[in-house]
């Protein structure tokens, strides 16, 4: 983050592979290294392949309950990646609206 920042980076981030608590220490070591907004997109969950088809088993609430740790640790901007989908983005609207 502190290379990117020097580089010239606008926002630095991490998304997709990791599930809202798993960037939560993520999104910490980021804002300590950087003066940056941060982005985070988590995954709703890991994928798994079942009957051929990619899965997400996360539900939007479990995704959305971790997303204002994230804010409190320095989140600028929260979004979903793979598997979420409008109801997970309504959930953290929700969660984050108190």
């Amino acid at each position: 983050a502190a290379e990117l920042t020097d580089a010239g980076a606008d926002v630095i981030g991490s998304n997709c592979g990791q599930t809202s608590a798993e960037l939560l220490p993520i999104c910490k070591r980021l804002k300590e290294s950087t003066s940056c907004p941060i982005w985070i997109k988590a995954n709703a969950g890991q994928p798994q392949l079942i009957d051929g088809q990619t899965v997400y088993k996360q539900a939007p609430e479990e995704f959305a309950a971790h997303v204002p740790a994230l804010v409190e640790a320095g989140a600028s901007f929260v979004g979903g990646c793979c598997g979420t989908t409008p109801a997970f983005i309504a959930a953290m609207k929700k969660v984050l609206a108190g």
